[in-house]
């Protein structure tokens, strides 16, 4: 009160936070180009286009704790829905079967529906699911590099009399990786920037080319890189 013209406002008071966490390519666990690296397939999505793990980075293991953590904090009806309209590229937690969360990225919002597309960027996929279901994410949840890496089947194409990859060529590449010791090496990229990878399965001391043995098996053809 003495000191009229003291400015008593609070100097280190922390700026306000961001409504919802974007999502900066540092974010991801990239796979190395031109390194052969270990992987196991999180999920198949078609005859030559897959979501990999690298399950022996320093970082994966904490994957499991993140799980339990997310499990138990979204299980609160309190935890704060996700706003509308949603920003592409926000990320967020969506609800999985059995009580799961998972961290995903909105891809696109449709606002007459309000539905919202969705990838899951640890265990791969895409989604579509009621903007209901997702519910903002914790900052501290967001520190994890995102464990999926997706990824295309280099010099692959499909069969000349299909349009597409055939769900018999997601069905082999399945089980061709299920289970499976893997190795994966990043060789080119996509027009979309999707990497580019050669797979090989580790079969005792033999190492097997995934995607030669698709083309061997009839369910696709091997095109030479241009």
């Amino acid at each position: 009160m003495k000191f009229k013209d003291l400015e008593l406002s609070n100097c280190y008071a922390p700026p306000p936070a961001p409504s919802l966490p974007a999502l900066p390519i540092t974010s991801w666990l990239l796979l190395p180009q031109r390194v052969t690296v270990e992987v196991r397939v999180a999920q198949v999505a078609s005859g030559n286009y897959l979501f990999l793990q690298q399950h022996t980075h320093p970082t994966f293991h904490a994957l499991r704790s993140l799980d339990q953590q997310m499990r138990l904090c979204y299980a609160h009806p309190s935890c704060p829905a996700l706003p509308a309209p949603v920003e592409v590229g926000v990320i967020c937690a969506g609800q999985m079967p059995e009580g799961a969360w998972w961290r995903a990225q909105v891809m696109r919002y449709h606002q007459d529906s309000r539905e919202v597309e969705v990838r899951y960027v640890d265990y791969g996929g895409y989604d579509t699911v009621r903007i209901e279901s997702l519910r903002q994410i914790r900052s501290d949840f967001v520190s994890l590099p995102f464990q999926g890496s997706e990824v295309i089947l280099d010099n692959l194409a499909c069969l000349p009399e299909e349009e597409e990859f055939s769900a018999s060529a997601k069905a082999a590449l399945e089980e061709l990786t299920q289970g499976a010791s893997l190795l994966a090496q990043v060789t080119d990229f996509h027009t979309s920037g999707i990497p580019l990878v050669q797979l090989w399965r580790k079969e005792g001391s033999e190492v097997v080319s995934v995607n030669q043995a698709l083309v061997e098996r009839g369910f696709c053809s091997w095109i030479n890189a241009p």
